[in-house]
């Protein structure tokens, strides 16, 4: 069965800090949980397990049961900004089909300049 196992996207130079002020309004996703992805399409919807709101450059409001539902090749295109703080995730699981295989991932800090959140485009 196709697999993503390590997902990584390299730091860029921008302030983590920066981008946020710069964003004036948006989802700052802290914790995705559960998902499902289309291998053949690469359309996915992943569940937000926290984030929040943001709106004119600051974190606001929590968000409550919400999903990211997108396309990962065109998400990728989407990315504008990236930061310079580059982590490593927490390990995890894919599992398929009763199948199950480590993941690992890492990313900086980064924007998004459009994606459907919550089922609903904006």
């Amino acid at each position: 069965m196709v697999r993503m196992t390590n997902t990584y996207v390299l730091a860029g130079t921008e302030d983590p800090d920066e981008i946020l002020r710069q964003t004036p309004y948006g989802v700052y996703v802290a914790q995705l949980g559960g998902g499902q992805v289309n291998t053949a399409t690469g359309d996915f919807v992943f569940g937000m397990t926290e984030a929040y709101l943001i709106e004119d450059g600051e974190i606001t409001e929590p968000l409550r049961d919400a999903n990211l539902i997108g396309n990962g090749p065109e998400v990728l295109r989407n990315i504008d900004v990236v930061g310079n703080d580059f982590a490593m995730g927490h390990p995890g699981t894919c599992g398929k089909q009763g199948q199950g295989v480590p993941v690992g991932d890492g990313q900086p800090t980064l924007r998004v300049t459009a994606m459907t959140v919550g089922g609903t485009a904006r």
